[in-house]
C-alpha cells in the first residue's frame, strides 16, 4: 500500500485453471478458512470494514504460493522491474528479514516456466500497542504486477486476496495498512480489496535558507547574497530549547525503551518504538542520512523525547525530512526537538525541513508556534489506508471488537511518516 502498481487493462483476462494437486489442496484449505470468516456475526458498525476475500485459483501460467526467503531474489527483481529501481538484495534482506517484529508475509503469483514472480503482495510485520496490549499488524509494502505479463490483472488481484486470507490464518496478523497511497491505487484497492483512507497527514514545510528564493530572483548571485542573509534570517527563529538539552546520538539505548513505556498508553494506537525496533528501523537502515536527537530536561537531565530525521538530496535542494518523533504529545518538547533539528539541518546545508503531521494535533500546534512554516506546495499529503483482513476476528470477543474499532478510525492513531516504508 505504500508502493503500488496497477495492472494494464489487457492483462485482466483469466487463463485456464491449472490442475496441480498440491496447489488445489492449498487453495481448498485457505478457502475453507475464508468461508469461516464470512459466516462470522459482526456488530453492525464493523461489518462494512471487513472485505470478503477468496483464495485465488491457479492458472496455466502461474500458481499462487506463499513467499519464502529463497524467493527474495525473485521478489527484489520484480520490485526493480516494476518501479524501475536498482535496489540491492541486501536492502531487501534488511527490510524484511532483519525485522525484530518477525519474518515477513507475502504471496507470489509464480511463473510455472521459470519460477519468476509475476505479481506479489509483500509486507513487513509490525507490532502495535492498542488498548494497553501488543497487537500484531502488517505493513503492506510492495504490491506489484509485472506490466508485461499476460494475466497480470488476475495475478494482481489474486495475490491481494491470498495475502488477506493467509496473513490471518497462518500468521495471525489482524490488519494491514500503508502510507503515501496514490489516487489510482486507492481507487483500485477500494473496488477490489476494501481499502479505506483512515487519515491524512499534512506535510509541513519550514524554510531553512533564503538561498532557493534568492537564486530564483538573482540567479547565481543569489547564493552569495544568501550566505550573508541566512544568519540574519535564522536569528528570527523562535528559540524553543531553553528548558531542554537536545543531544545528538548514534544509537538507541535504554532511555528509548523507557520513553516508549512512559508514553505508549497516551495513545489508542501506536506502533512499537522500543530500542530494538528503532535500531533496526533507523541505525541499520541502508538508506543513509539519519540523525537522532534525544531531549532531556535541562534542570534534571530526565529524558523527555526524541526526533529522527533524514537529510537527503532532491532534484534541486538538500532536504531534511522528519520521519519519527516521540514526546507523548507534549508541545513544548515537540517544539524543542523540531527547533534543534532544524538548526542542525540548516548547518548541514539543508534548505527545507518537512514533517508530516495530523491537522489539529499537538505536533501541528507546536510547528505553528515555531513559525516560518506552511503546508508544503511540493509534497502531496500522506494518505494512510487501512484494511482489516478476513479472519481479523479469531474469537469474536468484545475485546477484539474494541481493538478493531480503534484500528478503523484514523483519529485513534499516533503515526509518523517513518511508520510506513515509503522513504526507504
Amino acid at each position: 500500500m505504500s508502493q503500488n502498481s496497477t495492472p494494464s487493462p489487457e492483462a485482466n483476462q483469466p487463463d485456464a485453471e491449472a490442475s496441480d494437486p498440491a496447489c488445489q489442496r492449498l487453495g481448498k484449505a485457505e478457502a475453507s478458512a475464508s468461508e469461516k470468516t464470512r459466516n462470522q456475526i459482526l456488530p453492525m458498525d464493523l461489518e462494512e470494514y471487513i472485505p470478503v476475500f477468496h483464495w485465488p485459483k491457479d492458472t496455466s501460467r502461474f500458481s499462487f504460493v506463499r513467499a519464502e526467503r529463497t524467493d527474495s531474489a525473485y521478489l527484489n527483481d520484480l520490485y526493480n522491474r516494476v518501479f524501475q529501481q536498482q535496489r540491492p538484495l541486501t536492502h531487501f534482506e534488511w527490510k524484511y528479514w532483519a525485522n525484530p517484529a518477525g519474518p515477513p508475509y507475502g504471496v507470489i503469483a509464480k511463473d510455472r516456466a521459470d519460477g519468476r514472480a509475476l505479481a506479489a503482495a509483500f509486507g513487513q510485520r509490525r507490532r502495535a500497542w492498542i488498548r494497553g496490549r501488543a497487537v500484531p499488524a502488517n505493513l503492506m509494502c510492495e504490491i506489484s504486477s509485472d506490466p508485461s505479463a499476460r494475466g497480470g490483472g488476475v495475478a494482481f488481484k489474486g495475490v491481494m486476496h491470498a495475502i488477506g486470507i493467509g496473513l490471518n490464518d497462518e500468521a495471525g496478523v489482524l490488519w494491514s495498512y500503508g502510507g503515501q497511497s496514490s489516487d489510482e491505487a486507492i481507487a483500485v484497492g477500494s473496488r477490489w480489496l476494501g481499502f479505506r483512507e483512515a487519515f491524512t497527514l499534512t506535510i509541513w514545510e519550514m524554510r531553512l535558507s533564503l538561498e532557493p528564493a534568492l537564486r530564483a530572483r538573482l540567479g547565481g548571485a543569489g547564493a552569495a547574497v544568501a550566505r550573508l542573509a541566512d544568519p540574519i534570517f535564522r536569528a528570527t527563529w523562535r528559540d524553543a530549547s531553553q528548558n531542554y538539552d537536545c543531544v545528538e546520538l548514534q544509537d538507541f539505548g535504554p532511555e528509548f525503551d523507557a520513553l516508549w513505556e512512559r508514553y505508549r498508553d497516551r495513545y489508542a494506537l501506536a506502533f512499537f518504538r522500543d530500542a530494538a525496533t528503532l535500531k533496526w528501523r533507523w541505525k541499520d537502515n541502508p538508506v543513509p542520512g539519519h540523525r537522532i536527537l534525544l531531549a532531556r530536561k535541562a534542570a534534571s537531565g530526565e529524558p523527555v523525547g526524541w526526533i529522527i530525521w533524514r537529510e537527503w538530496k532532491s532534484a534541486s535542494h538538500q532536504i531534511a525530512t522528519v520521519l519519527d518523533l516521540w514526546a507523548g504529545g507534549e508541545e513544548a518538547v515537540i517544539a524543542a526537538l523540531v527547533d534543534a533539528a532544524r538548526r542542525r539541518a540548516a548547518a548541514a546545508g539543508c534548505r527545507f525541513l518537512r514533517y508530516g503531521v495530523k491537522d489539529g494535533s499537538p505536533e501541528m500546534r507546536a510547528l505553528q508556534k515555531l513559525g516560518h512554516g506552511r503546508a508544503s506546495p511540493h509534497d502531496r499529503p500522506d494518505r494512510v489506508i487501512v484494511t482489516p483482513m478476513p479472519g481479523s476476528l479469531h474469537d469474536e470477543t468484545e475485546e477484539e471488537f474494541a481493538v478493531l474499532r480503534v484500528v478503523v478510525h484514523g483519529e485513534n492513531w499516533y503515526y509518523a511518516q517513518g511508520d510506513s516504508d515509503f522513504y526507504d
